[in-house]
């Protein structure tokens, strides 16, 4: 039945309404970890510093260094999506509707998939270089980050 199998592919209301309302606070967004910290890398392309030739890496996100402490924190309201362990260390995802926020790096996590989470929640504890790297992703299109986060 083609009709069903259409539906199972459209977009469930409430996810619309969290994704437009996402949407509509870009440029906006809170900072995804406390106190303060720097941007260490940049969403995009860059050269790698000390490597001979011309080495560029793609960075799907941004890396933000932290104090030591620095939790990691949720950019907006959404559902804890997923949870793994990845090299030794956690990510978090967060559904908001049709986008997601992923915070990588963490020691420890706060929450459980499955959860609702608010904006500013506390997700989990950044690990021992103090360095996470914080992504946005409309479906699987990453997005840049500092075009969403406010300044």
């Amino acid at each position: 039945d083609l009709e069903m199998e259409e539906s199972s592919y459209t977009v469930s209301s409430e996810d619309r309404r969290l994704g437009g309302s996402f949407e509509s606070n870009r440029g906006r967004l809170p900072m995804p970890i406390t106190g303060g910290y720097q941007i260490v890398n940049r969403f995009g392309q860059y050269a790698v510093d000390g490597v001979k030739g011309h080495v560029m890496l793609d960075n799907k996100g941004i890396n933000i260094k932290g104090q030591s402490g620095a939790q990691a924190r949720s950019v907006f309201d959404g559902t804890v999506s997923a949870i793994f362990n990845y090299s030794g260390s956690w990510v978090v995802i967060v559904s908001h509707g049709t986008y997601l926020s992923v915070y990588t790096n963490l020691a420890n996590v706060s929450v459980s998939r499955g959860q609702k989470v608010t904006t500013r929640q506390t997700l989990g504890r950044i690990g021992g270089d103090g360095i996470m790297q914080f992504q946005l992703r409309r479906g699987s299109t990453p997005l840049n980050p500092m075009a969403w986060l406010g300044k």
